[in-house]
């Protein structure tokens, strides 16, 4: 029984962690976790295992099949690599290009068949195949996805396809230079290269770690968004509005300057539960999310406090530009339809407004006074703007109405 050497020892943990990578990738389809990228991948790992397979018989099965059919099974591993990268970062698949790789790959695989000629340009035109797809899917990475993750963590998920790419360049460059050295390495078993093999292991690693450091990347980010944000409406929910609200009055009591704080109510809201029942209330909610959404700036912040009570934030705006704000609201949410109402009844809002523009007011007596104006705002007939008194105001008069 033939010894089997470290470079074949290598080559076949390669092969026993892909098909691992493989199933687990399978399973990730199963649970639905960008699942047709997933499915690429699964069929992407169980392709280089079977291809790896093929190279461990190399030496003693033919050169079409240890050679030619183990590069194209690579090949199309690494097509289904870039493939799942497409349906993952939602982009158009490349699949006339594809196809001109896949035809590559197997006018290689049909040329390396034939006998006595040199399989040297079947692998070169293979491995320049493999090149271009994992130096484009690299890039694909690094572009389509620096907005959803930033810039530094796409460039680490895309890294170890850039290495792979390099180590293929280099092969071929040591093959053109040593075509005797590289005749001698197709005929051993597993291939020759004791180091060649254990990079071979590391960067297969690694190419999966990337893959997988993007689907957890996405999962914890989609788990924060929906943290963050009130599932029904899209909005802020409270607790990072209070954070933002709490980091802007640290700001201002640093460098002064003024910002505004809009409460606003839905009028009788609960009749329209009462009357449509919830799900033409949780339409009413979307609506009034919406058009709230369309009057403000993009540096405002908007937020669902709970029921039908939004807040928002406005940061570097003095009074005039707020109230500017609070009338567009009132205004987009008159003009809003309700079908499920048939008219029966109009939406409006209250707006209580409350500047602060003097350092040294408590955070807690900023939201007094907008609770007072919101208040004032409801007892004033609805459908209106109230402006909170200044604080540290002696005026008695109270909260000021714009309608």
């Amino acid at each position: 029984m033939a010894s089997i050497s470290n470079v074949q020892l290598l080559l076949i943990a390669v092969l026993v962690q892909q098909s691992l990578f493989g199933l687990l990738w399978l399973g990730a389809a199963q649970l639905r976790l960008s699942q047709r990228a997933a499915l690429h991948w699964a069929v992407m790992a169980l392709l280089m295992s079977s291809g790896l397979a093929l190279i461990l018989l190399r030496g003693q099965s033919p050169a079409w099949l240890s050679v030619g059919i183990a590069n194209l099974l690579v090949l199309v591993g690494f097509i289904a690599l870039r493939r799942g990268i497409q349906s993952f970062a939602r982009l158009h698949t490349s699949d006339r290009e594809h196809g001109l790789i896949l035809g590559l790959g197997l006018l290689s695989a049909l040329t390396s068949s034939i006998p006595g000629l040199d399989p040297l340009l079947a692998v070169l035109l293979v491995a320049s195949a493999m090149i271009w797809t994992l130096l484009r899917a690299a890039a694909e990475v690094r572009d389509a996805l620096a907005n959803e993750f930033g810039k530094a963590a796409a460039t680490w998920c895309a890294l170890p396809m850039v290495v792979l790419a390099i180590l293929f360049l280099v092969r071929c460059v040591v093959a053109l230079a040593s075509p005797e050295r590289f005749q001698a390495y197709l005929q051993q078993p597993g291939g020759s290269g004791l180091t060649a093999a254990f990079i071979a292991l590391v960067i297969a690693l690694l190419l999966q770690a990337g893959l997988t450091a993007m689907v957890l990347l996405r999962l914890v980010r989609r788990l924060q968004y929906q943290s963050d944000h009130d599932l029904l409406t899209g909005m802020l929910s409270r607790r990072p509005m209070e954070q933002r609200l709490l980091a802007e009055w640290q700001r201002h009591q640093r460098s002064g300057g003024s910002f505004a704080l809009l409460s606003i109510d839905i009028d009788h809201f609960k009749k329209v539960n009462d009357l449509f029942g919830h799900p033409t209330g949780d339409a009413v909610l979307r609506r009034v999310a919406q058009a709230l959404h369309g009057a403000t700036r993009s540096t405002d912040s908007l937020a669902r406090m709970g029921g039908e009570e939004f807040c928002a934030l406005l940061p570097g705006t003095d009074a005039a530009g707020a109230e500017r704000v609070a009338g567009r609201m009132l205004e987009a949410v008159r003009g809003l339809t309700h079908t499920e109402m048939d008219g029966v009844m109009t939406v409006t809002v209250s707006i209580g407004l409350a500047m602060m523009e003097q350092p040294g007011e408590p955070m807690l007596a900023l939201q007094r006074r907008l609770d007072q104006a919101l208040y004032a705002a409801k007892s004033s007939g609805r459908d209106c703007l109230e402006i909170a008194v200044p604080a540290f105001s002696t005026d008695p008069i109270g909260p000021q109405t714009a309608r």
